[in-house]
């Protein structure tokens, strides 16, 4: 999708498929377990719609963007879900909130469309989910048409289905209803059709930047021996980072020895930077302590992948496990103390 703001005819489009959407009261007939698919005619990626409201908390549309999404929308519902939904979901969502839950930027450009909400569950807010990202306006011209398009699209599945809605439901074949679309922008035609989600592609693997042979070597010559064993892991903290365009979460590489629960090292970093951070967190506590441990424990698999070159180099053994109980105690501590300082 290109980065361009949207217009104010695309805004107006897409406010007018909210009010559309809330009068139908798709939520009445509909749970958040019937998903289906709407064909985004711009890039032809499936967006996922999970129709929010049944149970009277929340009142919305969240789209789902891709098959990695998906995956992660049906670990929810099957309650598999490891990681916070916070810290996984890529969807745009069509919420109806408060007035006080709407950012500055949304209540001038409802004012500027001359537009009059009021009272609770009556304000539409159009926020894209990204991973490692605060919840945040929509502003991408194509991502407000696609969603003004898929709230169409509910609609229209909702008055198909809606006195056999589980027949929507995910087939044994793994097939989900999608609406595909035909014909230029202005002039779509919609069908349904029984798609399987694309295949994913296989995840590039786990690569740290290379660390200077030089500096390895100088740590290993300095070294005094082995000791026990250090527990290593890296996650998102709860603390968001307003900085640039858009607030991110950091993610916090943590180094924890087992036998004394000490912390050893942390770090702050972007998503993008932690592979690089992990693996210079772990060789700045080789070189102060001139030690090194005789094996590391760690719970996933990319940890091992973001220090394989230092690990090699010292001949530390690594031991794959379900959980970590040093790591954990570390990480409410942690969390507790940079919380304690905003």
């Amino acid at each position: 999708m290109n980065q361009l703001n949207a217009t104010s005819e695309q805004w107006k489009s897409l406010y007018e498929a909210a009010a559309a959407f809330k009068q139908a009261e798709c939520w009445r007939y509909a749970t958040n377990s019937h998903v289906f698919g709407v064909e985004n005619p711009f890039n032809k990626e499936i967006g996922y719609c999970c129709i929010l409201g049944n149970g009277g908390e929340m009142y919305g549309l969240a789209v789902y963007l891709g098959t990695e999404s998906l995956e992660t929308l049906l670990s929810m519902l099957n309650r598999t879900q490891e990681t916070d939904p916070m810290f996984s979901q890529h969807c745009l969502m069509l919420s109806f909130e408060s007035r006080t839950e709407l950012y500055p930027a949304e209540l001038k450009q409802i004012k500027e469309l001359g537009l009059k909400f009021r009272g609770a569950n009556a304000w539409p807010t159009f926020r894209l989910y990204e991973p490692g990202f605060v919840p945040w306006p929509m502003q991408n011209e194509e991502e407000v048409q696609f969603l003004s398009l898929a709230l169409e699209q509910t609609i229209e599945v909702v008055e198909a289905f809606k006195n056999n809605l589980d027949a929507i439901f995910i087939r044994e074949d793994n097939v989900f209803l999608t609406r595909v679309s035909e014909g230029d922008r202005q002039n779509l035609v919609w069908t349904d059709q029984w798609l399987k989600p694309k295949i994913l592609e296989k995840a590039t693997e786990y690569q740290a930047n290379p660390i200077d042979e030089i500096r390895l070597a100088k740590a290993k010559k300095m070294l005094k021996g082995f000791v026990g064993i250090w527990e290593v892991d890296c996650f998102f903290a709860y603390i968001p980072i307003d900085e640039g365009q858009r607030p991110y979460y950091p993610m916090m590489g943590l180094i924890v020895d087992q036998e004394s629960e000490q912390i050893l090292q942390f770090g702050l970093t972007e998503k993008s930077g932690i592979q690089g951070k992990m693996a210079g967190l772990f060789l700045e506590i080789i070189e102060k302590a001139q030690v090194v441990p005789k094996e590391i424990w760690v719970c996933r698999e990319e940890i091992y992948h973001y220090l394989k070159q230092i690990l090699i180099s010292f001949e530390i053994q690594v031991c794959l496990k379900s959980e970590l109980a040093a790591i954990e105690d570390a990480r409410v501590e942690m969390m507790d103390y940079l919380i304690d300082r905003i």
